[in-house]
């Protein structure tokens, strides 16, 4: 929820820069000065099919998105519009309507996560309303594949419905039986003694010496920590990387924030050769926490100092956004410690 919070706020700068930037040029047609409505948002590729935001979600590049108002069983389409590269949508519309009343939903999606259409609609909520602009945004909209993929985690099992018990049944009242005499005591009569049967002979287990241990208990998995250096060497231990691939952008694994600091262009491969600068140390140290949050197991009990990929990638975020440079080298500073914690050894494997 954070990250979809911090996704929204850069969409809305975005577009309050641009509408700004537009009210500052001197106004030529009656058009530039008339107000506008905008309404933002994302789509991501629910591959858990869980229908939230997850660990292994994704931006949705390419999806369609439909505006629509009027409620009812047959909405009206009011707009439609493709997201970019980073999954974030903008409509911009002339005037001011009221759109508290709409919704926006995914009416076509791209890839394996284009199965499971239609999805539900969500509704605008307003921003802002500020200088002739309404802001609308909406939660995130989530395109599913027709079945989860082989890495999600499967679904705890519900635990069993207890059973109503039945309403007892009243019962009914049945009258006592006359009391009448006693009957006489019947003769004793003879009877044979029970026979008993002997005992069915177990054999005894043998006894255990008086010095023997049990045997210690199998030692619990430790979590990994590796540097930056051995990441990078992807010919040695190219098969240890998860969900991510050296080939894969900065600008999907980190966001906007991220590509618009370092381009959409550059890899997380060439992101572990950064150096000489305080950006590239961060998004180099970046860069290898989140690899290492990857490796380890996604429960959290790693001991590792990022106990989840989201948790690296909100850092770095926070300190791409922040206006000092002092949050900037104390967070890959972090990073580094992290990544060469004594305490955990790097357990990645050469590959064959």
């Amino acid at each position: 929820m954070a990250r979809h919070r911090w996704y929204v706020q850069a969409v809305a700068l975005l577009v309050v820069l641009k509408a700004a930037a537009g009210s500052a040029a001197p106004p030529t047609t009656t058009r530039s000065r008339s107000s506008s409505t905008v309404v933002a948002g994302m789509v991501f590729c629910d591959q858990c099919k869980d229908g939230a935001r997850g660990l292994f979600d994704y931006p949705l590049y390419g999806a369609r998105v439909a505006i629509e108002c009027g409620g009812g069983e047959s909405p009206v389409t009011v707009r439609e519009c493709n997201t970019n590269w980073f999954g974030g949508f903008s409509v911009r519309m002339e005037g001011t309507p009221e759109m508290n009343r709409c919704t926006a939903r995914v009416v076509q999606a791209t890839g394996h996560c284009g199965a499971a259409i239609p999805t539900a609609p969500r509704d605008l909520t307003l921003a802002f309303r500020m200088l002739g602009l309404a802001l609308y945004t909406v939660p995130p909209l989530l395109s599913q594949p027709l079945r989860p993929m082989d890495f999600c985690p499967s679904p705890s099992p519900s635990p069993p419905a207890l059973a109503l018990a039945p309403s007892p049944t009243p019962t009914p009242i049945i009258a006592p039986p006359p009391v009448s005499s006693p009957a006489p005591p019947l003769p004793p009569l003879w009877r044979r003694r029970p026979r008993r049967l002997p005992p069915i002979w177990r054999p005894t287990p043998p006894s255990l010496p008086v010095d023997t241990v049990p045997p210690p208990p199998p030692p619990q998995p430790q979590g990994s920590a590796c540097t930056f250096d051995k990441w990078a060497d992807v010919g040695l231990h190219g098969c240890n990387w998860k969900v991510v691939t050296p080939n894969t952008t900065v600008a999907m694994a980190f966001g906007p924030a991220a590509a618009q600091r370092y381009g959409p262009d550059m890899t997380l491969r060439e992101a572990l050769d950064g150096r000489g600068d305080m950006y590239r140390t961060l998004l180099r140290e970046a860069t290898a926490a989140l690899l290492n949050a990857y490796y380890n197991a996604p429960g959290g009990g790693s001991g590792f100092l990022y106990p989840t990929t989201a948790s690296v990638i909100d850092h770095i975020n926070a300190a791409l956004l922040t206006p000092t440079l002092h949050k900037l080298l104390l967070e890959g500073a972090r990073f580094r410690r992290a990544n060469s914690d004594s305490n955990l050894p790097c357990h990645l494997t050469p590959c064959n």
